[in-house]
């Protein structure tokens, strides 16, 4: 974004956080991972835990009830970039993008990787 401003090109850049498409699709997602966890060896398997495609089925779960439904976050974010006379460097679409990421991102890294 920096490095493109003496060029006269302006980047925004759009952070959203968790919305509900097929992306996070709950059935979708747990079946793809237990078919990737099936052809997993054994060992491997046995790192990991063998409770740990319950905890990652479980986690998909809180993830998808934590999103939003309201696509029109995204969609808004991204007319105001490009129709805007003045558009902002970033947009945090979403409650989650604007509690959580965007405010870690401006962390240091060693702290955003602890928490």
């Amino acid at each position: 974004r920096r490095e493109m401003r003496p060029f006269g090109v302006q980047v925004s850049i759009i952070e959203p956080g968790g919305f509900q498409t097929a992306m996070i699709d709950i059935a979708a997602l747990v079946k793809g991972f237990r078919q990737c966890w099936e052809r997993l060896p054994p060992e491997t398997q046995a790192a990991y835990g063998h409770h740990y495609p319950d905890r990652y089925a479980k986690s998909s779960a809180l993830m998808h009830r934590l999103s939003s439904s309201r696509l029109s976050l995204v969609t808004g974010a991204m007319t105001h970039a490009l129709l805007s006379r003045c558009p902002r460097s970033r947009y945090a679409a979403g409650w989650d993008a604007r509690l959580l990421y965007l405010p870690l991102s401006y962390c240091p890294t060693w702290l955003t990787d602890t928490i």
